[in-house]
Protein backbone atom coordinates (compact mmCIF):
# COMPACT_ATOMS: atom_id res chain seq x y z
CA UNK A 1 0.00 0.00 0.00
CA UNK A 2 2.85 2.34 0.80
CA UNK A 3 4.37 1.76 -2.66
CA UNK A 4 0.99 2.43 -4.31
CA UNK A 5 0.60 5.69 -2.38
CA UNK A 6 4.08 6.82 -3.47
CA UNK A 7 3.19 6.05 -7.09
CA UNK A 8 -0.03 8.07 -6.85
CA UNK A 9 1.85 11.02 -5.34
CA UNK A 10 4.53 10.78 -8.03
CA UNK A 11 1.86 10.69 -10.78
CA UNK A 12 0.07 13.69 -9.27
CA UNK A 13 3.35 15.66 -9.14
CA UNK A 14 4.13 14.68 -12.75
CA UNK A 15 0.69 15.77 -13.98
CA UNK A 16 0.99 19.04 -12.07
CA UNK A 17 4.41 19.68 -13.63
CA UNK A 18 3.22 18.82 -17.15
CA UNK A 19 0.19 21.10 -16.82
CA UNK A 20 2.29 24.09 -15.77
CA UNK A 21 2.92 27.05 -18.09
CA UNK A 22 6.67 26.42 -18.06
CA UNK A 23 6.16 22.92 -19.44
CA UNK A 24 3.88 24.29 -22.16
CA UNK A 25 6.51 26.79 -23.28
CA UNK A 26 9.17 24.08 -23.27
CA UNK A 27 6.97 21.79 -25.37
CA UNK A 28 6.32 24.60 -27.86
CA UNK A 29 10.04 25.18 -28.24
CA UNK A 30 10.93 21.52 -28.67
CA UNK A 31 8.09 20.40 -30.94
CA UNK A 32 8.48 21.05 -34.66
CA UNK A 33 6.43 23.72 -36.33
CA UNK A 34 3.67 22.94 -38.84
CA UNK A 35 6.14 22.85 -41.74
CA UNK A 36 8.47 20.34 -40.08
CA UNK A 37 7.86 16.71 -39.34
CA UNK A 38 9.63 13.79 -37.74
CA UNK A 39 8.43 11.44 -40.46
CA UNK A 40 9.75 11.43 -43.95
CA UNK A 41 6.90 10.66 -46.27
CA UNK A 42 7.48 9.23 -49.70
CA UNK A 43 4.86 8.10 -52.16
CA UNK A 44 5.48 6.31 -55.38
CA UNK A 45 4.01 7.51 -58.65
CA UNK A 46 2.03 4.28 -58.93
CA UNK A 47 0.48 4.80 -55.51
CA UNK A 48 -0.42 8.39 -56.38
CA UNK A 49 -1.90 7.24 -59.68
CA UNK A 50 -3.96 4.56 -57.93
CA UNK A 51 -5.22 7.05 -55.36
CA UNK A 52 -6.17 9.53 -58.08
CA UNK A 53 -7.86 6.75 -60.09
CA UNK A 54 -9.95 5.76 -57.04
CA UNK A 55 -10.90 9.38 -56.44
CA UNK A 56 -12.00 9.89 -60.05
CA UNK A 57 -13.98 6.63 -59.91
CA UNK A 58 -15.69 7.76 -56.68
CA UNK A 59 -16.54 11.19 -58.13
CA UNK A 60 -17.93 9.72 -61.34
CA UNK A 61 -20.05 7.21 -59.40
CA UNK A 62 -21.50 10.06 -57.29
CA UNK A 63 -22.34 12.10 -60.39
CA UNK A 64 -25.88 12.66 -61.56
CA UNK A 65 -27.51 9.77 -63.42
CA UNK A 66 -27.29 9.92 -67.16
CA UNK A 67 -24.41 10.01 -69.60
CA UNK A 68 -21.05 10.12 -67.88
CA UNK A 69 -18.77 13.10 -68.18
CA UNK A 70 -16.29 12.36 -70.95
CA UNK A 71 -13.66 14.48 -69.23
CA UNK A 72 -13.74 12.23 -66.17
CA UNK A 73 -13.59 9.19 -68.44
CA UNK A 74 -10.56 10.65 -70.18
CA UNK A 75 -8.83 11.35 -66.86
CA UNK A 76 -9.55 7.81 -65.72
CA UNK A 77 -8.20 6.43 -68.99
CA UNK A 78 -5.08 8.58 -68.67
CA UNK A 79 -4.51 7.36 -65.12
CA UNK A 80 -4.83 3.73 -66.22
CA UNK A 81 -2.29 4.19 -69.03
CA UNK A 82 1.43 4.20 -68.33
CA UNK A 83 2.57 6.67 -70.99
CA UNK A 84 0.59 9.65 -69.77
CA UNK A 85 2.32 11.83 -67.23
CA UNK A 86 0.61 13.20 -64.18
CA UNK A 87 1.14 16.73 -65.49
CA UNK A 88 -1.54 16.25 -68.12
CA UNK A 89 -3.94 14.80 -65.57
CA UNK A 90 -3.30 17.67 -63.18
CA UNK A 91 -3.96 20.17 -65.98
CA UNK A 92 -7.24 18.41 -66.83
CA UNK A 93 -8.33 18.36 -63.19
CA UNK A 94 -7.43 22.04 -62.82
CA UNK A 95 -9.49 22.77 -65.93
CA UNK A 96 -12.44 20.87 -64.48
CA UNK A 97 -12.16 22.74 -61.20
CA UNK A 98 -12.06 26.09 -63.02
CA UNK A 99 -15.11 25.10 -65.06
CA UNK A 100 -17.00 24.05 -61.95
CA UNK A 101 -16.17 27.33 -60.22
CA UNK A 102 -17.39 29.30 -63.23
CA UNK A 103 -20.60 27.27 -63.38
CA UNK A 104 -21.16 27.79 -59.65
CA UNK A 105 -20.70 31.55 -60.05
CA UNK A 106 -23.20 31.57 -62.93
CA UNK A 107 -25.66 29.55 -60.84
CA UNK A 108 -25.29 31.98 -57.94
CA UNK A 109 -26.00 34.95 -60.24
CA UNK A 110 -29.03 33.19 -61.71
CA UNK A 111 -30.34 32.45 -58.22
CA UNK A 112 -29.96 36.11 -57.19
CA UNK A 113 -31.80 37.19 -60.33
CA UNK A 114 -34.62 34.69 -59.71
CA UNK A 115 -35.00 35.81 -56.10
CA UNK A 116 -35.22 39.45 -57.24
CA UNK A 117 -37.81 38.53 -59.88
CA UNK A 118 -39.87 36.59 -57.33
CA UNK A 119 -39.80 39.55 -54.95
CA UNK A 120 -40.86 41.90 -57.75
CA UNK A 121 -43.66 39.56 -58.80
CA UNK A 122 -44.86 39.26 -55.20
CA UNK A 123 -44.92 43.05 -54.84
CA UNK A 124 -46.87 43.40 -58.11
CA UNK A 125 -49.30 40.71 -56.96
CA UNK A 126 -49.95 42.57 -53.69
CA UNK A 127 -50.46 45.83 -55.56
CA UNK A 128 -52.89 44.20 -57.99
CA UNK A 129 -54.84 42.51 -55.18
CA UNK A 130 -55.06 45.84 -53.38
CA UNK A 131 -56.27 47.53 -56.56
CA UNK A 132 -58.87 44.81 -57.14
CA UNK A 133 -60.11 45.06 -53.57
CA UNK A 134 -60.30 48.86 -53.87
CA UNK A 135 -62.34 48.52 -57.07
CA UNK A 136 -64.59 45.91 -55.44
CA UNK A 137 -65.28 48.13 -52.42
CA UNK A 138 -66.06 51.22 -54.52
Amino acid sequence: KKMRAEEVVALADTIKMLNSDDALELFKKTLPSAGESFLQLQTSAAAMRAQARDLVKRVSSNALPGPSDTRLDFISLALNGRKVGMDQVVKMVDGLVATLKAEQTDDDHKKEYCVEQLDTAAAKEKALKRAVSDIGTS
